[in-house]
């Protein structure tokens, strides 16, 4: 499934424009994220924010070519610079969880949480049984809310 993220507000607040697309948060929590998320995301994050391919990956220290495979879903953002990107792209702090995730989304894999299953038994079990059982939104909604 393809979303396409488009513009959903524009306000200039104090003389700075705050540039708002659509949320991000919002898509991965949904599950309508797929592995070209986070390059159409980055894509029209640079345009929104006026940055070309060139001047871009100039600012990340990456090729223009390397920056449009990203952007097309054909290659992973380099680890090394999501941070940057994030800065760069100037992403609500809110949306920071939800920029890694769809990051991580291009390579099949969850950094942030690899290391934790591979050293938590229980954690593993416990997703493999959710896994069999197909569990829904709402009910790993209802485990985080015991969670917390």
């Amino acid at each position: 499934m393809q979303v396409a993220l488009t513009l959903a507000g524009r306000c200039i607040d104090h003389g700075k424009v705050w540039i708002s697309i659509v949320n991000l948060k919002e898509i991965i929590e949904s599950n309508r994220a797929d592995t070209y998320t986070f390059g159409r995301f980055v894509r029209e994050r640079r345009e929104l924010l006026g940055k070309s391919v060139r001047g871009f990956a100039k600012e990340l220290g990456i090729t223009p070519v390397y920056l449009s495979d990203i952007e097309k879903g054909n290659r992973y953002a380099p680890r090394a610079k999501l941070e940057e990107m994030f800065r760069l792209l100037e992403v609500e702090d809110e949306q920071r969880e939800a920029f890694m995730d769809a990051a991580s989304l291009t390579r099949g894999e969850f950094e942030d949480i690899n290391p934790y299953l591979g050293s938590e038994h229980y954690a593993r079990l416990a997703l493999r049984k959710a896994e069999k059982k197909n569990l829904s939104a709402e009910k790993w909604e209802e485990i985080l809310r015991i969670m917390d």
